[in-house]
């Protein structure tokens, strides 16, 4: 049965339907979106960790190997493997070929590389690779306090693969990396390296999932830039490769308060935050920033010592509400200080 519902019925169904999509707008989407409802943060115990993104260019003592005499060979070592000195890592048959060399433009590179030796055993301990890329020489770390970065913009990096079932007289059929001591040089600009200092612990993000220890070796101001130069000891699989890198460096985590960055603010040259009373009202109360990411920050929690006025200042405990984008406030407050001023003046 077909029922008629008057057409002044329907708009205001219609109408209806439409308040109940706005109301749900307001309530569910709007505050997700603009937090225009969220005006109070509570304080609860986190972690601020300062990041940096950063390219740069892997530093490492590198041997290559160079064929003492034409030969078939076949390895008995995979690539990655960790080796010791004077370690077989292919059968050799000599066949007495005299023909030139493959990868001659490595070879170039280094004519005067002091890391290029004439054997068939491994030379040194590290980790075994069969890529070469040229650079082997001028990123070796005898050279890295020196190296500018111009030097750098200037080296040419062409990997080559050196593994083969034949070598002639003179030609690199593999290289062994020292996993033991490498580094990392960048340059950065100056807000970027003022929380870093030499001889800090970091971390160094190479990878999506590899993450390494480092230690700040040095940092040098070179023209408008920062050179810095990571020491790290920790091996990672890409390391026998690694050379022109992306990375993030990951400062130390500082733990306390967490508080976003809009709920501070500084009252007559000292930061502070406004807390809510029982009675719903705010007052200030000094903090200390131990850390901060430029968004959030991790602060003091109950007390901390003010050197330049030699006390102690009692500040904000977790769980206190606190107001965020206090600049009203502020103002409120300063204008109420200025008419107790003048009351007192009279």
């Amino acid at each position: 049965m077909k029922i008629n519902i008057p057409k002044k019925i329907q708009k205001y169904i219609i109408i209806y339907i439409i308040l109940l999509l706005a109301l749900y707008l307001v309530i569910e989407i709007m505050p997700r979106v603009t937090n225009i409802f969220e005006t109070t943060q509570i304080l609860e115990p986190g972690e601020v960790q300062l990041t940096c993104d950063a390219s740069g260019y892997v530093i490492k003592t590198e041997a290559i190997a160079v064929a003492p005499e034409g030969a078939d060979i076949k390895f008995v070592k995979k690539e990655g493997s960790a080796v010791r000195k004077n370690q077989k890592v292919v059968n050799v048959h000599p066949d007495g070929t005299e023909g030139n060399p493959a990868h001659k433009d490595i070879l170039e590179k280094l004519e005067d590389y002091d890391g290029v030796y004439d054997t068939w055993k491994t030379p040194v301990s590290g980790i075994l690779c069969f890529y070469a890329d040229g650079a082997e020489q001028a990123l070796h770390p005898s050279r890295m306090d020196s190296l500018t970065q111009a030097d750098v913009k200037d080296i040419s990096i062409k990997e080559r693969k050196l593994e083969t079932d034949h070598v002639n007289p003179g030609q690199p059929f593999y290289k062994v990396t020292n996993d033991n001591k490498w580094y990392v040089v960048c340059w950065l600009r100056k807000s970027a390296v003022e929380d870093f200092f030499e001889g800090q612990m970091v971390k160094l993000q190479m990878s999506e999932d590899t993450v390494v220890s480092a230690t700040i070796r040095s940092i040098k101001k070179e023209k408008k830039k920062y050179k810095i130069i990571f020491y790290s000891d920790m091996y990672y699989k890409e390391l026998p490769r690694a050379r022109k890198v992306d990375f993030t460096i990951e400062s130390s985590e500082q733990s306390g308060l967490l508080i976003d960055n809009e709920c501070i603010i500084e009252k007559h040259g000292e930061q502070g935050v406004y807390v809510r009373n029982k009675n719903g009202d705010y007052y200030f109360v000094r903090v200390n920033v131990v850390e901060t990411d430029g968004e959030e920050s991790v602060i003091s929690e109950s007390s901390f010592y003010d050197p330049d006025k030699e006390d102690i200042v009692y500040t904000v405990s977790v769980y206190d509400e606190v107001l965020k984008q206090p600049e009203k406030q502020l103002k409120k407050d300063l204008k109420k200080e200025e008419k107790e001023k003048e009351k007192d003046k009279k």
